[in-house]
This record gives structure tokens, sequence and C-alpha cells, in this order.
């Protein structure tokens, strides 16, 4: 017994109204409900309003609102979209602490020459960082000004509220700490260490913004 539009409706509402907005998962989550409920309408021989309620309360839990120490205390979600959106920014957080390794491993290689060079690169650096903030800070505004929310945006707000303190004290450290306060060459590399950080995931931030609107047209919001 195949649901109506109405009864597909009140699904989606009673989703809305318990957190779940993230249309890429909303509609996921959804099927999977209207699924159940119909099998349970044609096995018990019941009615929508009968088999919907039973169906929600075995869903219950997964609804429940948690927050999580990767995202910050603040924001809360249902656990089933946080543990989802965890996963996502895990594997990525993965990926991204080893490419900064692996670079500034190759600044330590490349040590020798770079440190007749380190005004330069730095002075280099600090435009990239900068231009990098400016894009990103774009992306921000254009994302809070869609009219349905996505899971890669959420990824893509949380990393950019971020990388606004690490933006201002790498670019203090960038510009006159390593003139002023003669920094070791073991922090210069820590220095490096977390301008590869925020590199990478300036680049995965580009990913998370072409997703949210790539989610947006497939579901015709745009």
């Amino acid at each position: 017994m195949k649901l109506d539009k109405n009864q597909i409706h009140i699904i989606e509402t009673v989703l809305e109204k318990l957190g779940v907005v993230y249309v890429d998962y909303k509609y996921e989550i959804l099927d999977h409900i209207a699924t159940e409920v119909e099998e349970k309408m044609i096995i018990h021989t019941i009615t929508f309003e009968e088999a919907f309620p039973e169906v929600l309360k075995k869903w219950q839990y997964k609804f429940k609102k948690s927050s999580s120490v990767l995202f910050g205390y603040f924001w809360e979600m249902p656990e089933i979209l946080l543990n989802k959106c965890i996963k996502m920014y895990r594997k990525k957080l993965l990926l991204v602490f080893t490419g900064a390794m692996v670079l500034t491993s190759g600044f330590l290689l490349f040590s020798s020459f770079l440190k007749n060079h380190l005004v330069d690169f730095f002075s280099i650096a600090t435009i990239l960082y900068s231009v990098a903030f400016l894009l990103s800070a774009l992306g921000y505004v254009k994302i809070r000004l869609s009219k349905r929310k996505t899971s890669y945006g959420f990824l893509y707000k949380q990393q950019f509220m971020a990388s606004v303190l690490l933006t201002f004290q790498q670019l203090y450290f960038m510009n006159s700490g390593f003139e002023r306060n003669n920094f070791s060459p073991l922090f210069s590399y820590f220095i490096i260490f977390v301008f590869s950080i925020y590199f990478l995931l300036s680049v995965y931030s580009f990913i998370f913004y072409k997703a949210h609107f790539q989610e947006l047209k497939r579901m015709q919001y745009s």
C-alpha cells in the first residue's frame, strides 16, 4: 500500500519538527520511515494514523538531540544526523592531517633553501591566506542565504567559524612574530604545519560548498 502525498507530507513535517532539516538526509530518512509504515499497514491491516506513530516510536531515540566536541557543544542536532556528520568530518580530518604532515616534511627537506627566503615565503603565504579567508567568507554568506539546509552546508559553516581565530593568529605569526620573537626552528615548522592544515581545509571547504549547492539543485531547491 503506497502512501499518498498528504501522508508523505505529514511524515516530512514531523521530521522537520524533530530537527531533521538537512535535505540530503531528510529524504533518505523519510523514505525509510515511509517504507516501514507501508509494510506495517499491509501486514497488520491498519490505517496510516495507526501505523505511523508506532514506526515513529521505533525511530524516536535516533532523533534525540546530541552534540559533539568536534563541532562544539553549543550546536545540537538529532543524533542520527550528528553521527553521519561526524563520520564524514573525521574521514576528512584524517586526510587533512596526513596531507599537512607531508607538506611539512617537504618544508623540512628544503629548509636549508627556505631559511634564506623566509621573508618572501611568509609574505606569499600571507597573501594566499588572506585570499583563502575572503573566499571562505563569501562562501559562508552565500550558504547562510540558502533557503534549504544540507549537511555539507553545516560542515562548511562550522569549519569557517573555527578558521576565523586560526586565520588571525596565523597572520600575526607569519607577518611579525618570527622576526620579533626569534622563534625556534621547531616552532617555525609547527606554524608551517598549521598553515598546511588551513590550506587543505580550504580545499575541503570548496568541496563542501560545491556539494551543498549540487544537493540543492538535485532537490530542485536552488
